[in-house]
């Protein structure tokens, strides 16, 4: 029987090892990179062994990877080092250019590397399913180097959670990710910071409701992983923070101005949100919703069921054409 392995730093990943456990026939493997995790490994129940250090997983043929990109490139030395067997490692890690970079000049034929991330239906209360990953996308960046036996194998553990492999380019990837995540975070970081240095903080503070934590819950990311995948993903930040800070330059003058079409700009903004939050892609409803498929179909095609496809399309016919517009009460 086949070992899958999980290093383990999040929610997100050990809920997926759950949803691997339930549909498939393995013998799974646990490790918390986070020691605040450990009580939640073991309470899962799902494990056959929780491990202590990394190097014991070696051994196994499947090793998902979810950790802070400062730690990356040295688990996986340790996990391949004088590793013969062949071995599948799938990184769940952000920066995947770099990644990729770096895994295609450094691992041996042996090893297997994929890239990856887990799109997860936070939205969960708009679903029937109880299941967070169900038609969401699992978004998949092979390296160099990749068995074929090992790769159907990967395919069929995301399709058996009911999930849709996608076939994404790493540059698209990191810019996506940077738009999406890591400028929202630096904004955290800068609004609690200025906030601070206000010499009314200090009363301040306490007004400071459940809604501001919300808003800077990005500053609590680890300072030097965010350092790192700044550094892997220099241009495409920049080019990302210069577009927001753009949007922000647009509200600013609108205040000064006095302009009455600002309820206009955050009437979209809040539209934009809506549509969002429902799984309605594009700028408005007349655009059509990518098919899963759209990226890499030449490569993926015959990897992915068209139960899934059919299920995709059917779901987007479903929506509501205007549940996310703004009803203006004046």
């Amino acid at each position: 029987m086949a070992i899958i392995s999980f290093i383990i730093n999040s929610e997100i990943s050990l809920e997926f090892a759950k949803k691997v456990k339930q549909n498939n026939d393995f013998e799974i493997h646990g490790l918390a990179v986070d020691n605040s995790l450990d009580s939640k490994l073991k309470d899962s129940k799902i494990f056959t062994k929780i491990h202590k250090n990394i190097k014991n997983l070696a051994s196994h043929d499947i090793i998902f990877i979810d950790c802070m990109v400062k730690y990356r490139n040295e688990i996986i030395q340790i996990l391949t080092k004088e590793n013969e067997k062949q071995l599948l490692l799938v990184d769940f890690t952000p920066a995947k250019s770099k990644a990729i970079e770096w895994a295609n000049k450094n691992l041996n034929n042996n090893i297997s590397y994929v890239s990856a991330f887990l799109v997860s239906n936070r939205n969960i209360q708009y679903s029937k399913s109880e299941n967070i990953f169900e038609d969401q996308k699992c978004l998949l960046m092979p390296g160099g180097n990749v068995n074929d036996s090992y790769y159907k194998v990967l395919v069929q553990i995301i399709e058996n959670i009911e999930m849709n492999p996608y076939f994404i380019e790493p540059q698209e990837f990191d810019s996506y990710y940077a738009a999406t995540t890591l400028i929202p975070k630096l904004i955290s970081f800068s609004l609690i910071k200025k906030i601070e240095s206000s010499s009314s903080w200090a009363e301040m503070s306490n007004l400071a409701n459940e809604e501001f934590g919300n808003l800077t819950i990005g500053s609590t990311t680890d300072a030097e992983d965010i350092f790192e995948i700044l550094n892997s993903t220099t241009d495409l930040s920049k080019h990302w923070m210069k577009e927001i800070f753009s949007e922000i330059s647009i509200i600013n003058n609108k205040i000064s101005a006095g302009d009455q079409n600002l309820l206009d700009y955050l009437i979209n903004g809040w539209e934009s949100r809506m549509r969002w939050e429902l799984g309605i892609t594009g700028s408005n409803e007349n655009n059509s919703s990518p098919n899963i498929l759209s990226s890499g179909q030449a490569m993926a095609g015959f990897l992915v069921s068209e139960n899934l496809v059919q299920k995709n399309i059917d779901r987007e016919k479903d929506k509501s054409k205007d549940i996310w517009r703004y009803k203006k009460t004046k």
